[in-house]
């Protein structure tokens, strides 16, 4: 990282294969995979949006972050955890969108000192990947939320 940034409090959340690193304000929630409406045949097809979600009384889509990379496999889904995350324009057609994870989100202060850039060749080149980054030795992806928001708009 090129400049000084003070600590930026992080969420880094275990995903199949790799972790998720989201700051705190971007996770509104992590809750069970429970009452979660899943497409049909979802784990014989390659569609990165698995299902629905309610939270709160609204109907969120829930993503398959390693769907939008290629990957195939869902793993246990009864094991899963959901990642409700707030999108970044206020739309408010898609104002949350959930993020299959894995495991216990672990709360990191994230500065200069713990966290770089992975090498670049490999920024960018993921669908729904902002950026990959090293976080105490770790590797770890930023979404493109962004780019999630507008594909299920």
């Amino acid at each position: 990282m090129t400049e000084t940034v003070k600590d930026v409090y992080s969420f880094l959340v275990p995903m199949l294969e790799d972790s998720l690193l989201l700051p705190n304000t971007v996770i509104a929630e992590i809750v069970p995979f429970m009452n979660v409406s899943m497409k049909d045949d979802i784990e014989n097809n390659k569609d990165w949006e698995v299902g629905t979600v309610i939270w709160r009384n609204q109907t969120i889509p829930v993503i398959a972050l390693e769907r939008l990379q290629g990957k195939q496999e869902l793993g246990d889904i009864k094991r899963s955890r959901i990642a409700i995350c707030y999108t970044l324009n206020g739309n408010e057609e898609v104002p949350f969108v959930a993020l299959m994870v894995r495991g216990i989100p672990r709360l990191i202060p994230v500065d200069d000192d713990n966290a770089e850039f992975a090498s670049e060749e490999i920024q960018g080149t993921d669908d729904g990947v902002k950026a990959w980054v090293n976080v105490n030795g770790k590797k770890a992806l930023i979404p493109d939320l962004d780019f999630i928001e507008s594909k299920l708009a």
